[in-house]
């Protein structure tokens, strides 16, 4: 039986690229599907088994912890591997520390990705180069490699939804909140990353080389 893997992003180039790079590791025999949102991911891994999922971590639809909350409860033995612009000293460890077997970003050289694509196949997780040996500040107490570390996972969905524009009954919606305390996590992240505002946390997200799109 062949490999399958699920390819999830929202441009075409991108899963273009992804699939040939995913043959070239795996061979031409490698079943490959696709989706362009996160509800589709979920769709396609409840109808039927994959043994990898790669998938960017902002795309349209729910947030991203959601969705691979959802997708690891319908299939356990599924291994994500997430492709990103993101910076990796601030996302790879919350994502794989949250059920991920890897973390590439996409400015990454191409023997990057077959890299993780190969050692996830042999069932080992990929830990990005030198993301385990960063530095650390200590902050009330811990140790963390940024301030975005002392966000819960919770409180790191809420940010990233601030930072794509949505207002807070938005973001309870598509988080499964009540407002109210949608509202109270914005007030825990402005007082744990030291910002007053949503352009002070934008420009905070910029100095880190975050991206939304």
């Amino acid at each position: 039986m062949s490999f399958t893997v699920l390819i999830a992003d929202d441009h075409f180039p991108v899963r273009f690229g992804l699939e040939l790079l995913t043959k070239e590791t795996l061979g031409t025999n490698t079943k490959i599907d696709f989706a362009i949102d996160f509800n589709a991911v979920l769709e396609k891994i409840n109808e039927q088994s994959y043994d990898l999922l790669i998938s960017d971590i902002m795309m349209p639809g729910m947030d991203c912890m959601s969705m691979m909350t959802e997708a690891l409860r319908l299939r356990p033995g599924l291994k994500i591997l997430f492709v990103s612009v993101n910076p990796k000293e601030i996302f790879a460890l919350r994502y794989m520390n949250a059920g991920a077997y890897g973390y590439v970003c996409k400015t990454d050289s191409d023997e990057e990705l077959k890299k993780a694509i190969r050692n996830i196949y042999l069932g080992k997780r990929y830990y990005p180069e030198g993301i385990m040996d960063g530095k650390t500040m200590l902050v009330k107490g811990k140790k963390v490699n940024s301030l975005f570390d002392l966000l819960s996972q919770r409180e790191f969905a809420v940010m990233m939804q601030l930072l794509e524009g949505k207002g807070i009954i938005e973001i309870a919606n598509t988080l499964s909140l009540n407002p109210s305390t949608a509202s109270t996590y914005r007030g825990r992240i402005f007082e744990k990353l030291k910002v007053r505002s949503l352009i002070e946390l934008s420009n905070l997200a910029r100095e880190h080389n975050f991206s939304l799109d």
